[in-house]
C-alpha cells in the first residue's frame, strides 16, 4: 500500500517525543521524512515500526475492503479518444448526480460530464475491486460541481475536446471533423443548440478552469454538490454489489472521427 503522506505529523510528534524525554537533552532540530508504509519491513527500525504498525494494520483492514468485482479490466490510458476506465468514471458520476440514492440538496440535473485524463491515477484491475482500488484511481479530494454555461462556452468546451484528442465524457456523443473542429454532437438525444444552456457535471478544479479548462469559468451558475468524485465511485460500487451486479464499461464511440 502506497500512502507516502499520510503521517507527517505523526512521525513528527513520535521523533520530538523520543527526544524530549531523555534527561538533560537539548533538541537542536528535527527532520522530518516521509515513509512509505508498505510491506518492505526493511525500511523501519524497530521503534519506527512499532509506532507504525498498528496504524497500518488499521489502515489495511479499512483498505483492503472489496466493495465489487469488475468483469473487464479498466486500465490507465494517454493517447486514447476513449478509455474504459474514462467512460466508467464519467457515466456513474452522472448517474450518481442525476438518479441520487442519497438524499441531496442538488436541484439541478447534468446534461454531460467531463473530467481530464490526468485527473485518473490509477487503473482499475479485473476481478476484485477494494477501497484501495479506487483511493489509488482517485487519491484527491477534488468535489463534483454542476457547471451551467452559455451555448458559447459549450461550443468552446466542444472545440476544446475535439483539439485534444478526447477527454473522459458522459451524456453526449461528438463527432469531429477532420481539422479537428467539433462536428456532428448529440447531447442527451439532442442536437446541440448554441441558443440554449448547458449544465455540465465536473470537479471542482476543472469548474475553476483547471488543465486550461478556461471554459468553464465565470459560468452562469455554480452549483457544490458535497460529493468527493471518489466518494461517488466508492458509493456505485457499492450500490451494484448490493444489487447483485458486476462493475463494466464499454467503448461505445461517444468520441469518434468523422471521415466527410
Amino acid at each position: 500500500m502506497n500512502f507516502r503522506k499520510i503521517f507527517p505529523a505523526l512521525f513528527f510528534s513520535a521523533a520530538f517525543f523520543m527526544v524530549a524525554c531523555h534527561h538533560g537533552a537539548n533538541v537542536t532540530g528535527v527532520e522530518v521524512q516521509y515513509v512509505e508504509m508498505n510491506k518492505n519491513a526493511s525500511q523501519f527500525d524497530s521503534a519506527t515500526d512499532y509506532i507504525l504498525h498498528p496504524y497500518k494494520d488499521s489502515l489495511d483492514k479499512i483498505m483492503n475492503v472489496k466493495i465489487g468485482f469488475a468483469d473487464v479490466a479498466m486500465p490507465k490510458e494517454s493517447g486514447k479518444t476513449e478509455t474504459l476506465l474514462g467512460n466508467f468514471v464519467a457515466d456513474l458520476c452522472l448517474e450518481i448526480v442525476n438518479h441520487p440514492t442519497k438524499p441531496t440538496t442538488n436541484a439541478l440535473k447534468a446534461d454531460i460530464c467531463l473530467f481530464n485524463n490526468g485527473g485518473m491515477r490509477s487503473s482499475l484491475p479485473k476481478g476484485d475491486i477494494t477501497r484501495k482500488n479506487v483511493f489509488e484511481l482517485m487519491p484527491f479530494d477534488n468535489e463534483l460541481n454542476l457547471v451551467t454555461i452559455s451555448g458559447k462556452q459549450m461550443w468552446n468546451l466542444l472545440r476544446f475536446v475535439s483539439m485534444s484528442g478526447g477527454e473522459p465524457l458522459s451524456g453526449m456523443k461528438i463527432g469531429v471533423k477532420p481539422d479537428k473542429t467539433p462536428g456532428q454532437t448529440i447531447i442527451q438525444g439532442q442536437v446541440f443548440d448554441s441558443t440554449k444552456t448547458y449544465t455540465v457535471l465536473t470537479s471542482d478544479y476543472l469548474a475553476n478552469g483547471g488543465d486550461r479548462m478556461d471554459f468553464l469559468k465565470n459560468p452562469i451558475k455554480l452549483t457544490t454538490t458535497g460529493i468527493k468524485i471518489r466518494d461517488a465511485i466508492l458509493q456505485y460500487c457499492e450500490e451494484q454489489t448490493a444489487q447483485g451486479k458486476t462493475l463494466t464499461a464499454t467503448l461505445d464511440e461517444r468520441f469518434y472521427y468523422e471521415t466527410k
